[in-house]
């Protein structure tokens, strides 16, 4: 997940009617960041996509969150990795997947064994739509449909 400070802290003691308003007006801009994470999210199984399509945006302890749950090669495909001996098993697996021979494989691990894996970003791009979202819209649009 990526932190965009977005929080509700400091909306307690406002009317239930804006508190709705401001929830929704912060949802609708990480939809936007969640779409945008979507279009970019690296694909093999599809297993960060499917995570990600599961984790909707939703308002957790004031924060509003969303992103990529259970998948521990989340954060090393947004952030790329150093140089490692990954396991082979999967790697063959991902090769017959290709419809490759398993000499595929080993050329990989020793591939990321020299130079580590690249950054594919996903998370970042749906962050900044995200805030892109909220410079472009007006949250007293939210709150006045509350009102009325």
């Amino acid at each position: 997940m990526i932190d965009l400070g977005v929080s509700l802290d400091g909306i307690e003691d406002i009317g239930p009617k804006v508190r709705t308003g401001v929830e929704r007006f912060m949802l609708d801009g990480a939809q936007a960041g969640q779409n945008r994470a979507m279009e970019e999210v690296p694909e093999d199984r599809g297993n960060l996509r499917q995570s990600m399509a599961q984790f909707v945006p939703e308002v957790r302890d004031g924060d509003v969150v969303w992103g990529v749950g259970g998948q521990p090669h989340a954060l090393p495909m947004e952030y790329g990795t150093d140089p490692f001996w990954p396991p082979i098993q999967p790697l063959i697996e991902w090769a017959r997947r290709q419809g490759e021979d398993q000499g595929l494989a080993y050329y990989v691990q020793w591939k990321i064994a020299q130079e580590g894996i690249d950054e594919q970003p996903y998370l970042r791009p749906g962050a900044e739509a995200q805030s892109n979202w909220y410079s472009n819209h007006d949250i007293s649009e939210y709150i006045k449909d509350e009102l009325e």
